[in-house]
């Protein structure tokens, strides 16, 4: 078993430890249950504006191509496409929770799930980076 193998077997587990983390971290930092947040706050808006670009992006290379294969599918035997599925779609759907509801809990589980986003990214990007200074073509 390579390198990518073994990421690709750990990422759906380190990513559901992740999310289950900044559910515990919202529902004992969110503070009072009944304060509201004030949506229209430029704080608020930019991390809903975020959530909804990243959102957007993953679900764009999803459905172009997935992530550095050639095609994807709901039956990728890598299960790195469905686990952002997923995930970007949790985000999007705890955005408009906050616009319903407009409980803390959401607000600090949406920064949360924004860290997560953050930490995603890069390291798709470094992969990425890696992928291209490491790759040598064979030659026929």
């Amino acid at each position: 078993m390579d390198l990518f193998q073994t990421l690709a077997l750990g990422f759906p587990i380190v990513f559901a430890l992740l999310v289950v983390a900044s559910l515990l971290h919202a529902w004992f930092a969110g503070g009072k249950w009944d304060a509201e947040v004030q949506i229209f706050r430029p704080r608020v808006i930019i991390v809903c504006l975020v959530h909804l670009l990243f959102g957007g992006a993953a679900y764009w290379h999803l459905i172009t191509g997935g992530w550095l294969a050639t095609a994807y599918s709901w039956h990728d035997p890598d299960d790195i496409n469905l686990v952002l599925a997923v995930f970007e779609a949790l985000c999007v759907i705890a955005v408009m929770a906050l616009v319903a509801v407009r409980k803390r809990f959401v607000y600090k589980l949406l920064v949360d799930l924004l860290i997560i986003q953050i930490i995603s990214c890069t390291v798709f990007l470094l992969l990425v980076l890696w992928v291209v200074l490491t790759w040598k073509p064979k030659m026929f």
